[in-house]
């Protein structure tokens, strides 16, 4: 099966991983792009057989069929804007940017040169460019853009050992909140968890050693039972006694605590119900105590 001709566009952890993994895959790899000489021949170093680096977009990305912007997000549109200006993107070509957070129309300027546009996001966290070879084969790719740019995509995820989900353009903001209320938010409210237990006394390792199972049970719940089944506490028992005594004790710290602990209350009602644990009354009383 023939293979695209691919250019990476920023040479950081995501643009590194994915040249690394479609070189491995057969996809013949015309170039790597940085913002700095350095990064992009340290990015090349890594790479099967080594691979042109350059500084200059223009020089590699006219020869490729499919085009990754791979930078920061705050720097996409102006990368793609300042290949535009150069005439570096061509008719028949598919550029796409890796953002959770933004949609693919900020390459509108490669679609004014014919090219097709989408965004390729890999739902997943990556610390460093060996991690992100071994996690990006198994991730979710969430893909949205122009109707004929899809399906390669689909492809060449398949192809890395993804799977690939399509989503609206419109959607993009919902995905990303989405994301990162999964995995961004879950690490604030970890490190409230240890922060609560440090004001007790107990240092943040015994605080792991203590809080870490529970979170790994909870998410091996939540993975086999889904978020309503996976619900237990006070607030699913409908237990309005402990809910005030939380309180009591969290006014004693802060008032951000204390916030959290309402708004995710009242959320939280809405599961138990759902859950059938908790009953209309009882989440009303929870209600009550938390504030509207």
């Amino acid at each position: 099966m023939k293979r695209d001709r691919i250019a990476i566009v920023g040479a950081g952890v995501v643009g590194t991983a994915l040249a690394y993994l479609l070189k491995e895959k057969g996809y013949p790899l015309v170039g790597i792009a940085s913002r700095r000489q350095e990064s992009a021949q340290r990015a090349a170093s890594l790479l099967p057989g080594g691979v042109q680096a350059t500084v200059a977009p223009e020089e590699v990305v006219p020869g490729a069929d499919l085009v990754f912007i791979t930078t920061s997000d705050s720097a996409i549109q102006e990368v793609c804007e300042a290949i535009a200006n150069k005439k570096g993107f061509r008719p028949e070509q598919i550029v796409v940017h890796t953002s959770g957070a933004l949609p693919s129309t900020i390459l509108n300027r490669a679609k004014e040169s014919g090219a097709q546009i989408a965004s390729v996001h890999p739902l997943q966290s990556f610390a460093d460019v060996k991690e992100a070879v071994k996690t990006i084969p198994s991730s979710i790719f969430c893909l949205e853009g122009d109707r004929e740019a899809i399906p390669p995509l689909i492809e060449l995820v398949k192809t890395l050992g993804g799977k690939p989900i399509s989503i609206d353009t419109q959607h993009k903001p919902l995905y990303h909140a989405a994301a990162v209320v999964a995995s961004n938010f879950l690490v604030t409210l970890s490190y409230l968890s240890y922060t609560l237990y440090e004001t007790m006394g107990i240092p943040q390792e015994e605080a792991a050693q203590a809080l870490l199972p529970l979170i790994k049970g909870t998410v091996n719940n939540v993975e086999k039972l889904g978020p309503v089944r996976a619900l237990t506490g006070p607030i699913s028992r409908g237990d309005g006694n402990v809910v005030r005594g939380h309180l009591e004790a969290l006014k004693e710290l802060s008032p951000t605590f204390t916030d959290i602990y309402c708004s995710i209350s009242r959320l939280t009602v809405e599961i138990g119900i759902k859950k059938g644990t908790l009953s209309l009354e009882g989440g009303e009383e929870i209600l009550q105590i938390v504030g509207r």
